[in-house]
């Protein structure tokens, strides 16, 4: 239990000197593709650090103040950059790019978790997307792995503008996958 609150403290301790902007994701009514990556980054970074790190061009995040995330996040695969080399971080994020996120960090947790290898290949019905949806592969693996949930009537809702409570939930039930 000791370790538990010390190491609670230590997290308080360190988000308490992050950026203004990413303190404020918790009560943003709309997140963007930058402040996603600051909460992989932040939050996940054991998970970043182990995954395999690539080359990525990317050309409009200097000076951004989740630019160190963002590079991160993108070496690792958890996000990719557009084909253009753009990261667009001040871009709204969808419910389906948030489940393309998790989808890929499950993917890079199973690695080295083999009983988080059954949801890749889990095929949930969804009430909104059918299986032949370019969405429906990633959303699946979000949904089966219980990371986001459906909404009502069995629905995923891949357009609608992510929270920023709902972005710290799903955050969070991906940390509990790896276990710390």
């Amino acid at each position: 239990d000791l370790v538990r609150r010390i190491a609670v403290a230590a997290d308080r301790a360190r988000e308490a000197r992050l950026p203004a902007e990413f303190l404020a994701i918790a009560s943003s009514p709309e997140i963007t593709r930058g402040e996603l990556a600051a909460l992989i980054g932040t939050r996940l970074e054991r998970v970043i650090g182990t995954a395999a790190q690539r080359e990525v061009v990317v050309t409009d995040v200097q000076g951004h103040w989740a630019e160190p995330w963002i590079t991160q996040v993108s070496r690792a695969g958890a996000m990719e950059p557009f084909a253009n080399h753009t990261f667009q971080p001040r871009a709204s994020l969808r419910r389906a790019d948030l489940a393309t996120a998790v989808s890929r960090l499950v993917t890079l947790m199973a690695a080295g978790n083999p009983t988080l290898r059954v949801h890749l290949a889990a095929r949930p019905r969804i009430a909104d997307l059918s299986p032949g949806h370019l969405d429906y592969p990633a959303v699946s693996v979000a949904v089966a792995a219980g990371v986001m949930p459906l909404v009502d009537g069995d629905r995923f809702e891949v357009s609608r503008p992510v929270p920023g409570s709902e972005a710290l939930d799903v955050i969070s039930r991906l940390r509990a996958l790896t276990g710390t």
